[in-house]
C-alpha cells in the first residue's frame, strides 16, 4: 500500500536511515521533466507495458526493455535506446512506501537493476557525445551506488571513466583527472582508462602552462606586451626598437 504524503514518508524514512535522495524520490525524474515522464508512461501504456503491482513482473519488464535498448544501442540508435532505458527505469521506480516492506534480497535485486539501467543511459549519452548528460548520468549512478551500498568495482569504474571522459571533452581537465584516477584505482591496468588518464594529465599540464602565461601577461606593461611575438611582425619590431631606445636613454641618464 502506498503512503500518501511525502512529508510523512520523509520523516519516517529519515528516522530509520532509509537510503533515498528526497530531491528525487523518482529515479526517472533525475533525468527527465514532468512532461517527458508523462510521454514515457503513455508510451508504455500504448505498448501494453503497464507497470505491474507484482514486484517480479516489474523487474522482468525492466529487463526486457533494457535488452531492447541494448539492441538499439548496438546499431547506433541512441535516442531509441535511451527511450527504452527510461521505460525500464520507470518500471523500477518504487516509491518509499512500496519499498518499506521489501526483503533485503529484493532490495538488492532492485538496486542492482537500477544501477544497470543508469549505466546503460550513461553509455548511450556517451556514445551520442552528449557530454553534459553523460556526466549527469554518471553522477546519478555513483550516488545511487553509494546510497544503496552497492559494491561493484567494475560498474564504479565505468561511471568514473565516463564522467572523466565527459569532463575532459568539456575542458574540465582537473575534474577529469580526478575521476579517471579513481577509475584507475577501481579497475587497475585498464587500457582505455589509462589512455584517458594520460590525456587528462597532459591537458592539466597545458592548462597550468596557459594559466601561468595569462598571469605573467597581466604583470606586463603595455609596452612589454607590444614586444611579445615574432620580430618579423612590423608592429613587434617597432615596439622592440622603442623599448631598446628607452633602455639606452635610461642608462645614459644614470651615467650622466
Amino acid at each position: 500500500q502506498l503512503l500518501p504524503k511525502r512529508s510523512f514518508v520523509s520523516i519516517v524514512a529519515r528516522e530509520v536511515g532509509f537510503r533515498m535522495d528526497f530531491d528525487h524520490e523518482s529515479l526517472l525524474r533525475c533525468f527527465v521533466d514532468e512532461e517527458e515522464e508523462k510521454a514515457i508512461i503513455d508510451w508504455c501504456t500504448e505498448q501494453d507495458n503497464k507497470r505491474s503491482d507484482i514486484f517480479e513482473y516489474r523487474l522482468e519488464a525492466a529487463d526486457k526493455l533494457r535488452e531492447e535498448g541494448n539492441e538499439f544501442y548496438k546499431t547506433g540508435d541512441c535516442d531509441t535506446a535511451r527511450q527504452r532505458y527510461f521505460a525500464a527505469v520507470w518500471h523500477l521506480d518504487f516509491d518509499i512506501g512500496q519499498q518499506w516492506n521489501m526483503m533485503d534480497n529484493h532490495q538488492l535485486d532492485l538496486n542492482t537493476r537500477k544501477m544497470k539501467a543508469i549505466s546503460n543511459l550513461c553509455a548511450a549519452y556517451l556514445k551520442a557525445k552528449d557530454w553534459t548528460n553523460t556526466k549527469k548520468a554518471a553522477d546519478v549512478g555513483l550516488r545511487h551506488m553509494a546510497k544503496s551500498d552497492l559494491k561493484d568495482k567494475d560498474s564504479e569504474a565505468k561511471f568514473l571513466f565516463r564522467k572523466g571522459v565527459a569532463n575532459l571533452e568539456r575542458g574540465f581537465t582537473e575534474d577529469a583527472y580526478e575521476s579517471l584516477k579513481k577509475a584507475d584505482a577501481a579497475k587497475p591496468n585498464d587500457r582505455e582508462i589509462r589512455e584517458a588518464l594520460k590525456k587528462a594529465s597532459q591537458g592539466q599540464r597545458e592548462d597550468k602552462a596557459k594559466a601561468k602565461q595569462v598571469w605573467q601577461s597581466k604583470l606586463l606593461t603595455e609596452e612589454e606586451k607590444a614586444c611579445q611575438g615574432s620580430w618579423l611582425q612590423p608592429a613587434v619590431l617597432l615596439a622592440r626598437c622603442k623599448a631598446r631606445l628607452c633602455r639606452c636613454c635610461r642608462r645614459k641618464g644614470k651615467s650622466a
